[in-house]
């Protein structure tokens, strides 16, 4: 589905959960990459470029709650935007009891609405109501038979003369003939038009106002793009347009473009051709649309993203037992002593002596219990530090200058957090990797202290 605008809009998302933190600079470059993506997906410029102002806008002046990373929030904003852009709301069909609904779709030539019709007539189908179909095209060659036998298909009635040219006589005749039979919905199949074509224009309005549909149902080709607004408005100006199908949403990124120009005329996008199959048809929910864009199968994932919030980050916590799973974890892996060597004080060394050394300090934190981990400050305690010099086979020095460095980190941790709005194991990876200078590092413990 979309497969160029979802692969462009994923690339996007996984930048943005990957970035350690986001400034003002990664912020514009993160927007000006979603606006160049809506654009190439034959959304309007002008409208790309208002989105991306907007985000920027929403982005800024947003107050987090503490803990909660910046991250989240672009992540958020952009999701929001995009649902906004592609219509909000769900539609759905509205069927009335105990008499035939009519429902009639118009569409240009070419757009997929006689196999959209037979599509809804399978949908409705499924769901338990007696449907039929009537051809009232009577200008393609071949409308008629392709109908009948996609009706015959799906086994629902159809109704059709080929050799009558009226359009309102096959209706009323076909009509009259669905009544007996007391379905629950009739969808007319009329011909295809041209916006410029003024005669087939006039007729479709003739035939609307003789049936009186219960809903038109505008058949829009998902591949015509930014386009589909002008089509939208000709069609809404001959016919109250009821409501709008996208076809054609399986192979082309221009259908962000027509399901945005639909949006824009404020005639709802109720359901959404995602295939050739004749069950591929769905209704439109644009949050679970934006979300399979996205590679997020759950829409409530965007609402959580400033919500839930670890514990940990809320109290600004980081303990010893964080320090042991980042060195069980991270540490062990190679390449990473030269990177983490400084931080814990052991620098100017070979890589064999800062392997022992970082075991040496993998053995004292392992020789604490899980309250000592979860709680340093009982470590405050001689009886207890002596306690785990002996059973890791260090000294109380190098214990004591294990808790120092920790506090350090811990300080830095915090500062992290609060002014680049961190996740606790972000900041920590950042300060282990050894990106911060001497001068950052000094601020941020001034600023922690």
């Amino acid at each position: 589905m979309l497969d160029n605008l979802r692969n462009s809009l994923q690339k996007i998302f996984s930048k943005i959960r990957g970035a350690p933190y986001i400034d003002e600079k990664v912020l514009d470059e993160i927007i000006s990459d979603f606006v160049n993506t809506l654009i190439e997906a034959d959304v309007n410029v002008d409208v790309a470029i208002e989105i991306g102002e907007r985000v920027r806008e929403r982005v800024l002046n947003t107050k987090l709650p503490e803990g909660i990373p910046l991250n989240n929030l672009v992540m958020r904003v952009l999701y929001d935007e995009l649902v906004r852009l592609l219509g909000e709301k769900t539609y759905k069909l509205t069927i009335r009891p105990g008499k035939t609904n009519i429902i009639m779709l118009v569409g240009l030539q070419g757009s997929g609405k006689t196999t959209t019709a037979a599509k809804l007539a399978n949908y409705l189908k499924k769901r338990g109501y007696k449907v039929g179909l009537i051809c009232a095209d009577t200008y393609r060659p071949g409308a008629y038979e392709q109908l009948k036998q996609l009706a015959e298909s799906i086994n629902v009635p159809f109704f059709g003369d080929r050799k009558e040219k009226d359009p309102i006589k096959i209706v009323k005749r076909g009509l009259k003939e669905f009544k007996k039979m007391k379905l629950d919905l009739v969808i007319i199949d009329t011909a295809g038009r041209h916006k410029e074509e003024k005669k087939l224009i006039d007729e479709m309005k003739k035939l609307a106002e003789t049936i009186k549909p219960d809903e038109i149902m505008l058949v829009i080709d998902g591949m015509i793009g930014q386009r589909a607004y002008d089509q939208s408005k000709a069609f809404a100006e001959a016919t109250p347009i009821g409501s709008i199908i996208i076809t054609k949403l399986d192979g082309s990124a221009r259908g962000g473009g027509a399901l945005a120009a639909a949006a824009a005329t404020n005639a709802p996008v109720k359901f959404i051709g995602v295939g050739e199959k004749i069950d591929d048809l769905e209704t439109y929910v644009p949050q679970r649309f934006v979300s399979r864009l996205l590679g997020i199968p759950d829409p409530e994932f965007f609402t959580r993203l400033l919500e839930e919030v670890p514990k940990s980050i809320i109290s600004g916590k980081f303990t010893l037992r964080d320090l042991l799973e980042y060195y069980e974890n991270v540490a062990s892996k190679r390449g990473v002593f030269d990177k983490i060597k400084d931080m814990v004080g052991i620098g100017g060394l070979n890589e064999k002596i800062i392997k022992r050394q970082i075991s040496r300090q993998l053995a004292i934190l392992r020789s604490m219990t899980r309250e000592e981990l979860e709680n340093p400050e009982l470590l405050k305690n001689h009886s207890r530090i002596e306690r785990i010099a002996r059973g890791s086979g260090t000294s109380f020095i190098e214990v004591r200058r294990l808790l120092q460095q920790y506090d350090k980190m811990r300080r830095m941790i915090r500062a992290l957090m609060r002014s680049r709005r961190l996740s606790k194991e972000l900041a920590l990876a950042k300060i282990m990797s050894g990106e911060l200078s001497p001068s950052e590092i000094k601020k941020l413990l001034k600023g922690a202290s």
